[in-house]
């Protein structure tokens, strides 16, 4: 797998910027020209020196194009704020505001049919957005989620809600829904290894196995990382006034866990497919346990014996 180059500098220039994220390099290219605040400080781990191996480029331009949405293709997906078209030649994302009484279109997106060119048009209100800073989403939708979910379901990869922390060089994915723990679970493992994240993380299968990587869409704790491991453990979080770590062997048990903790930003029959397809990698290779904790810490004992034993193993 490409090496992580997330310790790397940024030198890039005003109008175009590199971010690595599970193994994919995103070229940002803009009509306007970068500061050191147009994206939110959250990025700043994933910032490289220039493309990768594998690299996808997004272009923003600022004004809207006229399309005819009967000249784009088949409809495959219709949910405010979304509507998407695919041609054979590429997909066409049609992002849709209130406007008073009314819809109107504040950006539309073109992406060839790899996903590995996408250009970004934005409405006027676009503009002043961009030239304030401080952006939460690189592809200035309102989550970089419904881009890179696509890209990463070719590459064998989903996000997972979930809370990722690398100790002694195995990822720990702790899953659950919102409440269950996670940045409790990254609070209390805070020295014990390396945080990713809080809130989403990038599972994919690689050559030589499984791995979990950082993302920056966090939660409560905001810090992130870029870094990967070998995915070790996947534990279902579940607060207790006990703490123990027990394992599951059921596949059909960890399938259940697992499927509603999966990131679905835009939904379709192809997307599913690549995706369990990644779920059921993760069944069959991945240790997976239920954890029960207090908030009292004694959990991170066991959990640290879990990985110990991991080790030993080889």
């Amino acid at each position: 797998m490409p090496a992580t180059s997330s310790e790397q500098k940024h030198t890039g220039t005003p109008d175009r910027r590199y971010f690595e994220i599970a193994g994919v390099t995103m070229q940002v290219e803009s009509d306007l020209p970068f500061t050191k605040t147009t994206f939110e400080p959250k990025f700043d781990a994933f910032e490289v020196e220039g493309p990768g191996a594998d690299t996808i480029v997004v272009r923003h331009h600022f004004g809207l194009p006229a399309v005819d949405e009967h000249e784009l293709g088949r409809e495959v997906y219709r949910q405010r704020p979304w509507v998407i078209y695919r041609s054979p030649e590429r997909v066409t994302y049609i992002q849709v505001a209130p406007d008073g009484d009314s819809v109107s279109r504040s950006s539309i997106a073109f992406a060839n049919d790899g996903h590995t060119v996408i250009d970004v048009f934005n409405g006027p209100a676009r503009e002043a957005y961009f030239l304030g800073g401080n952006m939460n989403a690189l592809t200035m939708f309102p989550t970089d989620q419904i881009l890179l979910a696509q890209v990463l379901a070719d590459r064998r990869a989903c996000y997972l809600h979930s809370c990722g922390v690398v100790v002694d060089g195995r990822g720990l994915l702790f899953v659950g829904h919102s409440g269950a723990g996670k940045s409790t679970m990254m609070t209390l493992l805070g020295a014990e290894g390396l945080a990713l994240c809080d809130d989403r993380n990038v599972v994919r299968v690689w050559e030589d196995g499984v791995r979990v990587h950082g993302c920056w869409s966090h939660g409560e704790v905001p810090v992130v990382s870029a870094a990967s491991a070998p995915l070790g453990a996947v534990l279902f979080l579940r607060r207790a006034t006990t703490n123990r770590v027990a394992p599951l062997a059921d596949g059909q048990e960890i399938l259940r866990r697992i499927l509603p903790c999966v990131i679905k930003p835009l939904v379709s029959a192809d997307w599913w497919k690549k995706t369990l397809d990644v779920i059921e990698k993760i069944v069959e290779e991945v240790p997976c346990y239920v954890v029960e904790f207090d908030k009292g810490g004694a959990v991170v004992a066991l959990l640290r014996d879990l990985v110990a034993e991991q080790v030993a193993g080889g």
